[in-house]
């Protein structure tokens, strides 16, 4: 019995070797490929931006550890297939259904606020209508009277205007529906709900940041970046396709803001030029030129004077296929074009990571068609300080972005000595706190609309805006 047993155990020992056997054969294989420095990627097709790269050696960041950390950061970013098992990841995900994360609207009527969004936005205005009446009953001590600020220039869009009705694109060229987006006149858009327990919490994020920042004297400005399917489209083609109409998503969230929030509406500028190259056709990304005109709005509330288009020089870097280019069976789509205005002055860049990136655009003509867009700033990175040497006695802002955030920035630079750019999808660290450190005076939130109602971007913001 005791033999039997014995060669029980060793036929199953064998056995277990002869199936290790492979895997540690394949383990061995990739851990050689991981290390072989010339396998590794320098772009990402699939993120449309630059990966890390290996570390320059320095005694200084060999000391701090910082040497190590940044090997930890390009070995893991640039490893060998990585695009393809976040493909199989993210085909895994799908298999899963909608997730919490996604706007999508799929079911117009089903899932989100969208069909209420009227309602509650009359019950909001009327709330904030209340609360200021109430201000002008109880008048202000002299001696907490703000000062007075500079007069922005006239401007002949009014940003506060309710507009209703208004002309675009109406799928008279073609119109062909998915489950997330939608293809009209050769351009393709996400479709976008309403969600009124995203939106209240996004308020909730902006009051609190508002109030922090106003206690250390810091002004703070909240602007949501319009997404294309509610600026390019026609009031009537939006309603029928059930897309919630953000320039109401907007005043809702911007009634239930507090005095501490400079609330950017760049919607109204926008749709007032909507004929003209303000969103990629295959990319859900505003343009160099959509992004202007939410500069236009910014200043107006900001106090300052915007800097005409015509100042800056047009750089056209050729063809632009953006994340959507090939998500849709159609030969009418038009082709995008990456267009970037470079703005005058003695303006420098530093980021860590990329010491070679030293200007606010990078030419990218010669680059992958689908990584243009990071000719604005190098694209998303955890911290990018912009410096105009010609503006030494200006104010310094903290720009808190996501992507919609970097050719926006680019326009910051002729009111700011310092841009400070963090994008938020890399830090924890309280606005109020990186603020404080860099001694900036403007905070500036920039964050599409639609990922401001996901419920990941609200968790990653949820510990930094206060």
């Amino acid at each position: 019995m005791k033999k039997y047993e014995h060669e029980k155990r060793n036929f199953k020992r064998e056995h277990e070797l002869e199936l290790a056997g492979p895997f540690l054969v394949v383990l061995s294989i990739m851990t050689v490929i991981a290390f072989l420095i010339p396998l590794r990627p320098e772009t990402s097709m699939r993120e449309r931006r630059q990966l890390k790269a290996f570390p320059a050696f320095s005694v200084q960041t060999l000391l701090s550890g910082e040497y190590f950390d940044e090997i930890n950061a390009w070995f893991s970013d640039t490893f060998p297939g990585r695009e393809l098992m976040l493909e199989i990841s993210d085909e895994m995900d799908s298999l899963h259904g909608i997730q919490s994360t996604e706007v999508a609207l799929t079911q117009p009527s089903g899932g989100t606020d969208t069909d209420n969004l009227d309602e509650l936005l009359a019950q909001a205005e009327a709330a904030a209508a209340e609360r200021e009446a109430q201000k002008a009953e109880t008048p202000t001590p002299a001696e907490s009277s703000p000062e007075p600020t500079a007069e922005p220039e006239e401007v002949t869009v009014d940003p506060d205007a309710v507009i209703e009705d208004w002309g675009g694109l109406n799928g008279e060229e073609e119109m062909l529906m998915y489950s997330g987006i939608v293809v009209i006149d050769g351009a393709i858009f996400s479709r976008m709900g309403f969600e009124q327990t995203a939106a209240d919490h996004h308020v909730m994020l902006m009051n609190r940041a508002g109030d922090a920042l106003a206690e250390k004297g810091i002004r703070f400005f909240n602007i949501p970046a319009p997404t294309g399917i509610s600026v390019m489209l026609s009031s009537e083609i939006l309603s029928e396709l059930g897309s919630a109409d953000q320039g109401k998503t907007l005043r809702y969230m911007f009634a239930l803001e507090n005095d501490n929030v400079g609330k950017v509406n760049a919607f109204n500028n926008l749709l007032a030029h909507n004929d003209e190259y303000l969103y990629y056709y295959t990319d859900h990304h505003w343009t160099a030129l959509g992004a202007y005109y939410a500069y236009e709005a910014f200043c107006q509330t900001a106090g300052f004077e915007p800097v005409p288009l015509s100042e800056y020089t047009e750089q056209n870097m050729g063809a632009f296929d953006g994340t959507l280019a090939h998500s849709v069976a159609s030969n009418k789509i038009r082709q995008d074009e990456m267009i970037a205005y470079v703005p005058p002055g003695n303006i420098r860049m530093e980021i860590a990571a990329y010491p070679n990136a030293t200007t606010v655009i990078i030419d990218k003509s010669n680059d992958h068609p689908s990584t243009k867009y990071n000719c604005f700033i190098n694209g998303d990175n955890p911290l990018t300080i912009i410096t105009n040497d010609d503006l030494p006695d200006a104010p310094d802002c903290l720009v808190i972005k996501d992507s919609f955030g970097n050719p926006f920035t680019v326009y910051l630079t002729q009111h700011y000595h310092r841009v400070i750019v963090v994008d938020y999808r890399y830090t924890s660290e309280a606005v109020s706190v990186l603020a404080e450190r860099h001694g900036v005076q403007d905070v500036i939130l920039v964050q599409s609309i639609g990922v401001s109602q996901t419920r990941t971007a609200q968790y990653l913001l949820d510990n930094q805006m206060r």
